[in-house]
């Protein structure tokens, strides 16, 4: 049994050993919150320089306090409490004085009640708003004010002649576009008929119940056309009100063919109408015609056309308007800065659109009677068109934040000169003789070969809208919409007469000149429209 004189004596000796760590833990961490404090002060005081100038000086005037006669004890002040701070007008505050200076001295600065400006704490948004400017935005470009907006305002727009006494503010910008054409029209060239047993006289004419057109009578290259754009210019001012710039697209060429061959079934014709009485007929390709003891037509017959539009020029811009504001956007649900500006261009204009479509048909006659012969006939129409005309129109830009719409419309006016060539040619070879080259095909003859030549009033019309994103300072990207419409040109297809005289065929015609086909400029308007997506660069 332990004894409880040992117990206690043990217990004591446990607390006495616990107590003195906790007295030397507590003594370590004074000790460690002193030497911080005193690492802080010797770091202030090494970094602190006295400062001389001419401040204003405050003083407080306190009255004395009289010396007490009694003492009254800690528990007589305990029961009365806390004496009270003496009354404002106790205090007094002593007019600033400009005189003496501070030399190492620390002063405090007078506090200030009253309005806070330049600061701001209200979570409300609004242009006046400093604290917040709306959705996400670049704002306006300063200096020349809203004439820079949506521009990069550089401050010098020439480069000293120490250099070379050139413009180095500028632009630069490259869209590709997907554009729809308006479609080119051909009359009906290639035709076959559905009852093989049909006779000469009817297979392949146009009217017959059984004829089938196979080329022509549609609209061609209508189809999405891809292409570039590029603009680029220079301003000729750091505000940016004068400026020179050009531009030039160019389309895909677009091409269409369609090819036919037979070895007399199915039946291959290319259809006309006969002035000399006949009316509809057809010039047969492919026809069998054996069963009633005639001749054996075999051949290819094909149709292929194609279309380049091109433009381009150059105009000068005036600033003629810009301003800048505040106002709700249906994105945005707080105020926000905007800015836009209006331009004035003029200048040159340059189109051109040329197209052609050319007919080939070769084909071999055999004979139960006479030697194979062999035909290679072609007919070939082309048109070009070029425009030439003084450009004017408005460019408006709006910005707001990293976005901006950019509004073209401008209005061309000049002269187009239109030229259409028709060539055809018929080369004939018989067996066991020399090929005889025969001018002339089928549309094309003597009667309206040749080269024409017109210049026609034409108006442009352009409407080019672009929205773009501000990717950087200097770089956005665009997403755009331009249509371009033309009031004269000619197209191929419009220039074919389907009007023969037969006496007019090789390779022994009868007629040289006046008769049918004939040429005349027949003219019809042209549109083309589309999307375009780009970037633009400005330094």
């Amino acid at each position: 049994m332990v004894k409880p004189v040992s117990i206690l004596r043990l217990s004591i000796n446990t607390t006495l050993i616990v107590a003195a760590l906790l007295v030397n833990n507590l003594h370590a961490q004074e000790s460690a919150r002193s030497r911080s404090v005193r690492r802080s002060e010797q770091t202030a005081r090494a970094s602190w320089q006295p400062t001389r100038s001419r401040v204003q000086k405050t003083r407080i005037a306190v009255p004395e306090l009289q010396p007490r006669e009694d003492v009254r004890n800690i528990q007589q002040v305990q029961a009365e409490g806390i004496p009270s701070p003496p009354p404002e007008s106790a205090i007094s505050i002593v007019k600033p004085s400009d005189s003496g200076s501070l030399d190492g001295q620390i002063t405090l600065a007078p506090v200030y009640e009253g309005e806070i400006i330049g600061e701001h704490f209200s979570s409300d948004c609004g242009c006046d708003d400093p604290g917040c400017v709306g959705c996400d935005t670049i704002g306006c470009d300063g200096g020349c004010g809203a004439s820079c907006c949506g521009e990069f305002c550089d401050g010098n727009a020439w480069r000293p002649c120490l250099t070379l006494c050139m413009p180095q503010d500028g632009w630069a910008s490259f869209e590709f576009l997907g554009w729809w054409q308006d479609g080119m029209y051909l009359p009906p060239l290639v035709t076959t008929s559905l009852d093989p047993g049909i006779g000469q006289s009817q297979a392949g004419v146009l009217g017959v119940p059984s004829t089938r057109i196979l080329a022509g009578s549609d609209a061609y290259h209508d189809e999405a056309l891809d292409g570039g754009r590029l603009r680029f210019g220079l301003w000729l001012d750091s505000c940016h009100t004068w400026g020179v710039g050009a531009e030039y697209f160019s389309l895909s060429s677009s091409n269409d063919l369609f090819s036919a061959t037979s070895e007399g079934s199915p039946i291959l014709a290319r259809p006309f109408y006969d002035v000399s009485g006949q009316g509809p007929n057809s010039q047969l390709i492919a026809y069998d015609n054996t069963a009633n003891g005639g001749d054996l037509l075999r051949g290819t017959v094909s149709v292929s056309s194609e279309s380049d539009f091109v433009g381009g020029g150059f105009r000068f811009r005036k600033l003629r308007h810009a301003d800048e504001g505040c106002s709700n956007w249906f994105l945005c649900g707080c105020p926000e800065h905007f800015c836009s500006r209006t331009e004035l261009a003029f200048g040159y204009r340059f189109l051109q659109l040329s197209e052609g479509v050319t007919i080939k048909e070769n084909l071999q006659a055999v004979s139960s009677q006479a030697a194979p012969g062999t035909f290679d006939i072609y007919d070939r129409f082309r048109t070009k068109n070029q425009f030439n005309g003084v450009d004017i129109g408005y460019i408006t830009r709006r910005t707001r934040g990293f976005w901006s719409l950019e509004t073209g419309i401008r209005l061309a006016v000049g002269n187009t000169r239109q030229t259409v060539s028709i060539a055809g040619q018929s080369i004939i070879t018989e067996s066991g003789s020399s090929p005889t080259v025969n001018e002339g095909g089928l549309l094309a003859q003597s009667s309206n070969i040749g080269t024409y030549t017109q210049d026609e009033f034409a108006v442009v019309p352009e409407l080019d809208l672009k929205i773009g994103y501000q990717m950087t300072k200097q770089c956005k990207i665009t997403l755009g919409y331009t249509a371009i419409y033309w009031s004269n040109v000619v197209r191929p297809g419009d220039q074919m007469d389907l009007d023969v005289h037969p006496d007019l065929l090789p390779p022994n015609p009868t007629f040289s000149q006046g008769t049918h086909p004939t040429f005349a400029f027949d003219t019809t308007d042209y549109w083309v429209q589309g999307l375009s997506f780009g970037g633009e660069y400005r330094w």
